[in-house]
């Protein structure tokens, strides 16, 4: 008999997927989030800490969708290398979600002038109370352009896939939306998805900001969640349309209230 050769194969990771609730960061609720490559018959393997691990992929270009009940689907365009790549997906809640009873809420409905639901409109709530920031600039700074933050004073945990509005102190001081892709060092240094458009000295704050869209019936919930104070001023920018336009409300938000804006009917 001739004899028998075995041989193992490893599969290398290509890419792995953290997906976590834009609202709690952690897991999203239940069990039927499902994430896939468009374009690929890879599978993505789940692991017991919550992530997916794409095996052996092809390098090139990739569009990552995500679902899960209780959010709205996100998805990504994911450049694939030889190298191992991470990517954070945060699921932002759609109104049936199961919010907690102390999270602050603003809820409306959003109409054309024909009466008409605005669907895919996107809204941005940005925290205005400074006692709220996040977190502030340490050391010297940043200067323009920079890619990384360094940070201290936290109030609360900050993680890849963030939205914050950075703003420097003084009367006239520069603010800009910046967005974290990376946790260098746990609760200290950040990278960003994109260069700062400004520097900015010591002690500028990181301010929260949430986003979500509207549904399919116009319907809109935004939730905040381990702010300072019970109670904060808000702004609300809604765009949507061709031309982008938008509108501006500010906005009173209270912890385990709901800021109820009623139809708000745009033109």
């Amino acid at each position: 008999m001739d004899p028998i050769r075995l041989s193992q194969l490893k599969s290398r990771v290509s890419l792995v997927v953290c997906v976590i609730d834009a609202l709690t960061s952690q897991a999203p609720l239940g069990n039927t989030t499902t994430v896939h490559l468009e374009g690929t018959r890879s599978k993505a393997i789940r692991k017991s800490n919550g992530s997916y691990i794409f095996n052996d992929l092809t390098p090139g270009d990739y569009r990552l969708v995500v679902q899960s009940d209780y959010y709205f689907q996100a998805w990504k365009n994911i450049a694939v290398t030889t190298h191992n790549v991470i990517e954070v997906v945060q699921l932002n809640p759609i109104p049936s979600y199961t919010f907690s009873p102390g999270a602050g809420l603003i809820r409306c409905m959003l109409r054309d002038a024909a009466g008409a639901p605005i669907r895919d409109a996107h809204l941005q709530s940005t925290v205005l109370t400074e006692d709220c920031a996040r977190a502030r600039l340490l050391t010297d700074g940043a200067d323009k352009g920079a890619l990384e933050v360094t940070l201290s004073s936290f109030t609360g945990t900050i993680v890849a896939g963030d939205t914050y509005l950075l703003r420097g102190r003084g009367v006239k001081a520069a603010e800009e939306i910046i967005r974290i892709s990376e946790v260098l060092e746990h609760q200290k240094r950040f990278r960003l998805v994109d260069g700062l458009k400004k520097a900015y000295a010591r002690g500028a704050l990181l301010l929260p900001v949430q986003e979500t869209r509207s549904t399919q019936r116009g319907e809109v919930a935004i939730a905040f969640r381990g702010n300072r104070t019970s109670t904060f001023q808000t702004d609300l920018v809604i765009t949507y349309g061709v031309n982008g336009r938008h509108v501006i409300e500010e906005i009173t938000v209270s912890e385990g209230t709901t800021a109820n804006l009623g139809t708000l009917v745009l033109t």
